[in-house]
């Protein structure tokens, strides 16, 4: 359909979508387990609190009857759970991909973040500063994200259609609607995506819009039976 985001600087400029008139749902996991709070976790694959898991049957039930065409999950537990979720109560097919998984933090990752603002505030800020090509921790940059995250988007849409649910991680959340919008890789940060929540993608024939951030259900007159 497009480029590989890889052949491109940075997505400075909004994507010009597809023109398919889909939508694209994309979530949030939830609440990871007590031991691993405060921690960079990033890519590992660690399991949900019991309250994640709750928050997690709780979003997908408001979805319960959703016409979703495809469930798209990371391979990590924590959101191949909601994928599943997701999947049993829309009644859509699910598939995951490693492409979706969270950054990788590289030397920092497992470590606690107060260590780690301790010890290596100056590089976290320059991580911050610039993501799009901060590598020297050895973890990944957004653009490393972005290069593997988006063509599964693309596929997905261009196999299913839409409606698609795509559940994964934070900071592929925010990669995939930076890109889409335009919005640069250091002010993406801003873009708030709670816990067991998603933003709404529309693929408009005028480009990508944002009709809903940080939501937890279809909101009114949206839900439909298969």
């Amino acid at each position: 359909m497009s480029r590989s985001p890889a052949q491109h600087d940075r997505p400075r400029r909004a994507h010009p979508g597809f023109g398919t008139g889909h939508e694209v749902w994309i979530f949030r996991h939830g609440e990871v387990a007590e031991e691993f709070q405060g921690v960079a976790y990033g890519g590992m694959d660690v399991p949900l609190s019991q309250a994640g898991h709750t928050d997690s049957i709780a979003l997908a039930a408001r979805f319960r009857g959703f016409p979703f065409k495809a469930v798209v999950a990371s391979t990590l537990q924590r959101a191949r759970t909601l994928g599943e979720l997701l999947s049993a109560e829309s009644g859509a097919p699910l598939e995951t991909t490693a492409g979706l998984v969270e950054i990788f933090r590289g030397r920092f990752q497992g470590r606690p973040m107060k260590d780690l603002l301790a010890e290596h505030e100056a590089e976290l800020a320059a991580i911050y500063d610039d993501p799009w090509n901060y590598r020297a921790h050895g973890g990944e940059t957004d653009e490393d994200v972005l290069a593997r995250s988006w063509p599964v988007l693309e596929a997905a849409l261009a196999r299913h259609g839409g409606p698609l649910a795509i559940a994964c991680h934070y900071n592929v959340v925010r990669n995939l609607v930076a890109h889409a919008l335009g919005i640069e890789p250091h002010v993406s940060f801003r873009l708030r995506v709670d816990l067991t929540s998603g933003v709404l993608l529309h693929d408009s024939p005028q480009g990508w819009r944002l009709l809903r951030a940080n939501v937890r259900s279809p909101g009114r007159g949206r839900v439909a039976t298969r």
